[in-house]
């Protein structure tokens, strides 16, 4: 009875996370929304973006909402779902979120940023031994190129650091590609 009680402990701990994950994003949209709905159209540039991110800071990868605040900031959320990894078996779920600063033209522009993802995984097994519910953020930046064609196009070519203080090694170097569009 009482390990039954403790994988309920754990469950519970994962779920207030993911609540609190989907919390900070729902703030972040509406805010952001409000903001905008307060304005005036004064903009001559697309607002949102919308992407596939493969490797880079979702890890395997991930589909992202990108809000441009203005022409040089921008605030991301993305999310992935991953059922195994190379000797890792189990689902994985994988959420980045990060804020960049652009600098350059209009269509090629130099992109710094930072963040955290939240990672998680359920029954994972390691080489085959039980490894449980795993749950981690990792730190993450952000160094790379973005492009946007005038119709819409976006294409980003990054290096993603990432960093954990848990694990061994702490900072993984990680690369990532993103293909998608831009949108009012």
């Amino acid at each position: 009875m009482e390990f039954r009680s403790f994988i309920n402990y754990r469950e519970r701990i994962v779920m207030k996370k993911i609540i609190l994950l989907t919390k900070i994003l729902l703030g972040w949209l509406i805010l952001f929304q409000c903001n905008a709905a307060g304005q005036t159209k004064t903009t001559n540039f697309k607002q949102n973006q919308l992407y596939l991110e493969l490797g880079g800071n979702g890890l395997i990868y991930s589909i992202n909402y990108e809000r441009l605040l203005s022409e040089e900031f921008t605030l991301r959320v993305g999310i992935g779902i991953t059922p195994g990894i190379i000797f890792v078996e189990g689902t994985f779920i994988h959420i980045p979120f990060t804020a960049s600063y652009l600098i350059g033209s209009k269509s090629s522009k130099f992109e710094l940023g930072l963040g955290a993802t939240y990672f998680a995984g359920e029954d994972t097994e390691l080489f085959g031994l039980d490894a449980g519910d795993q749950s981690i953020i990792i730190l993450t930046g952000i160094v790379g190129y973005r492009y946007t064609s005038p119709g819409g196009f976006v294409f980003r070519a990054l290096f993603t650091p990432l960093y954990n203080s848990e694990e061994d090694p702490y900072f993984y170097p990680s690369f990532g590609l993103s293909f998608g569009f831009a949108f009012n």
